[in-house]
């Protein structure tokens, strides 16, 4: 449904801490069901959709041309995000977990420090593929949150080494 957005709306990634089973999908998908169409800034509704990848990454988008979100909108979401991860005991906020795409091209988590050290080991370089989560719209979502560590703030890992 997020294709739905116009390329300047606004987007969220929360990537749990961990993958999600069948059932875990399940429940975020009939909760996001029913909070999407109340999600209000001030009393307007939102345009907004939400989609969830590689059993991982829950996204949500909404379109602030038509409504604007607000703080209270956007806590609103983040107080939803964080119950279903209190529920199903999976942290969608520890931005020390980095998803990349290994050598047999499979979606991996690693924490900062092992990220770091594979890193270290040239195991991961600049052109391995990263999600980088800190993208702000749609535009961004489609074509600069998968992408390589030298295109993404990862690429401030290779400085720091």
């Amino acid at each position: 449904m997020l294709n739905k957005l116009a390329p300047h709306s606004r987007v969220w990634v929360f990537q749990a801490n961990r993958f999600l089973s069948a059932d875990e999908e399940k429940k975020i998908n009939d909760t996001m069901n029913e909070f999407m169409p109340q999600w209000a800034s001030h009393g307007n509704e939102l345009y907004g959709y939400f989609a969830l990848a590689e059993s991982l990454f829950l996204i949500v988008g909404a379109d602030e041309k038509k409504s604007p979100t607000s703080g209270c909108s956007i806590d609103g979401l983040t107080r939803v995000v964080k119950k279903l991860g209190e529920e199903m005991k999976v942290n969608f906020f520890d931005r020390l977990m980095i998803a990349y795409v290994n050598s047999e091209n499979k979606i991996q988590l690693l924490t900062l420090f092992e990220f770091k050290e594979l890193m270290k080991k040239d195991k991961i370089t600049g052109s391995t593929i990263v999600f980088n989560n800190l993208i702000e719209t749609k535009e961004d979502l489609d074509t600069r949150w998968r992408t390589n560590v030298k295109n993404s703030w990862h690429k401030n890992l290779i400085d720091i080494l």
